[in-house]
């Protein structure tokens, strides 16, 4: 019985998780093809050069680091921290790479 209870469960997250993975694809679809009024924020792109794409993963980096709290200096903290901006990076660098191509 529980089987059945937890298959149920699963079966209902996977269903959950791809219907909001089918609509944010749609709203970058819709996102992409009004590309005439996007405003000029929008117009990043990541540089294929390797030096400038260091540089301007370094300021992303800084940015999301200066928009956090103060860096703990506990080292659990410390790297729960990191962890977060790294995540954050992730996700910033995808959004750029997904609506802007190079």
């Amino acid at each position: 019985m529980i089987e059945v209870l937890l298959a149920v469960a699963a079966l209902t997250l996977i269903f959950c998780w791809r219907s909001a993975c089918q609509s944010s694809i749609a709203e970058c679809a819709i996102a992409n093809s009004q590309g005439g009024q996007a405003d000029p924020a929008s117009n990043t792109y990541v540089p294929e050069d390797a030096v400038l794409r260091r540089h301007f993963i370094t300021q992303v980096y800084s940015e999301i680091e200066t928009s956090l709290s103060p860096r703990p200096s506990d080292s659990v903290l410390l790297r729960h921290h990191q962890a977060l901006i790294m995540t954050k990076l992730e996700q910033r660098l995808a959004e750029l790479g997904r609506l802007h191509a190079c």
